[in-house]
């Protein structure tokens, strides 16, 4: 059975060609390295909607565009539960700055980063401590890191 895409199957594979960015000899070389059977001039046949292919083709096709839009997709932000127990308490406090942790990395392997170790000297140790309690803090601790760094 061949396929032929219109409407708006044709314009969704279209657009996703589009913003894969690939040129039809490198779309054509993935598709064949998929295990494709049509020739260059019958996909770009196929791409202007000249001939027909079958369902199978057209699937390679798709999966070679998605494969090229998996790598250009940006790194994902890894979630709380993502990350590992230890990370979550010492680097994952949601209202941390860079200013702030500047200060206070070099003495994390101390063990200086625990709550309790710096609340009278006003150092970026209380940020820590609220983080747990409000999430995030635009208030004192915040302030105070930004005119230290500076």
């Amino acid at each position: 059975m061949r396929f032929f895409p219109d409407g708006e199957h044709r314009h969704r594979f279209l657009a996703a060609l589009r913003a894969a960015g690939l040129e039809v000899e490198e779309l054509w070389l993935r598709y064949f390295a998929l295990g494709g059977e049509a020739g260059r001039v019958e996909i770009e046949a196929y791409l202007n909607g000249l001939l027909p292919l079958p369902a199978l083709q057209h699937d390679l096709l798709a999966h070679a565009i998605n494969e090229r839009l998996d790598e250009l997709a940006p790194p994902r932000a890894p979630y709380a539960t993502e990350l590992p127990p230890t990370l979550g308490a010492r680097t994952g406090a949601p209202g941390a700055h860079r200013t702030e942790d500047a200060s206070t990395s070099r003495h994390e392997p101390d063990g200086r980063d625990e709550p309790g170790g710096g609340d009278e000297t006003g150092g970026g140790d209380p940020v820590h401590e609220h983080d747990d309690e409000a999430g995030d803090d635009p208030g004192g601790g915040e302030g105070e890191g930004t005119d230290s760094g500076r």
